[in-house]
């Protein structure tokens, strides 16, 4: 396998990889038993570098036979190197990974909280995968996806929130700080909405980090609505600091419609006629 990749959001570091479904040969794996999932602090150039084997080995002046076992054996002597210098942080059992299967791609993520709280933040993390079949037989080492691990931003202090018609107002302080207290640079804010009924938020309600200390929810529906904000890093917008605690709102229509308009009266035999435009209020 050589398709794992890794960045972080928040505090968690996120892997995609393929689906394992074949073999070295490239034979139907039918016998998958697990996933292992591998990170490795610090890791050196030479390791991060290193990518899973794939297609034909490169043309040298030596025998096929030889530059074959030249390089199965540089191949073997980094995996080891990797393997010796990393913990296993995960096994994932054949059952578990259709609840972090989306389409083809299979999505981990490595909560990074004790390396964050240790206040020693690594400079890079490596991450690598082995397959394991019910045999007990293990995959070649996939390639090593690296990212460099960021403290995300503390919990901003939402003020207020200001509901209108057809919008609502929110108001936050900044976070006094990172998740360790230390200061901090602010690179802009996500807002997220749902529903009281609903325990998850979906996507931000901005699609770019809004900058300032406030937002405006324009379109929100009617209902019992919780919001909560998050800080980003300036050069990783991806690295979303502690969400702030979470601001309820029962959004009500108690807006009186607007005022109608071209108002006519038109004078008739014994009578005046008022004539106005409909008043565009979907609850009139």
């Amino acid at each position: 396998m050589s398709d794992l990749s890794v960045e972080q959001e928040a505090g968690e570091a996120v892997l995609t990889f393929s689906y394992p479904d074949r073999l070295v040969s490239g034979q139907p794996l039918t016998d998958l038993d697990s996933i292992d999932v591998y990170r490795a602090v610090n890791i050196s150039p030479t390791q991060a570098t290193r990518a899973a084997p794939s297609g034909p080995a490169p043309k040298t002046d030596e025998a096929p036979a030889a530059a074959a076992r030249r390089t199965a054996a540089a191949a073997r002597a980094a995996e080891e190197s990797f393997l010796h210098e990393s913990v296993r942080v995960v096994s994932l059992p054949v059952a578990e990974l259709s609840q972090r299967t989306r389409g083809a791609t299979i999505v981990y993520r490595d909560g990074l909280g004790p390396l964050l709280k240790d206040g020693k933040l690594p400079a890079t993390l490596g991450y690598a995968i082995v397959t394991r079949r019910r045999g007990g037989q293990r995959s070649p080492l996939s390639n090593i996806a690296t990212v460099a691990p960021a403290v995300p931003p503390g919990a901003p202090v939402i003020l207020s929130l200001t509901p209108d018609e057809g919008r609502v107002c929110i108001e936050w302080q900044e976070p006094g700080g990172d998740m360790l207290g230390r200061p901090v640079e602010i690179g802009g804010y996500f807002v997220y909405r749902r529903p009281l009924t609903e325990e998850e938020y979906d996507r931000p309600l901005n699609e770019k980090p809004v900058k300032g200390s406030s937002f405006v929810d324009i379109g929100a529906p009617y209902g019992k609505l919780v919001y909560t904000v998050r800080g980003t890093l300036p050069d990783k917008p991806r690295v979303e600091g502690l969400p702030a605690e979470e601001a309820p709102l029962d959004y009500r229509d108690v807006f009186p419609p607007p005022a109608p308009a071209r108002l006519e009266a038109l004078s008739e035999a014994g009578l005046v006629r008022l004539v106005w435009d409909p008043v565009p209020a979907p609850d009139l």
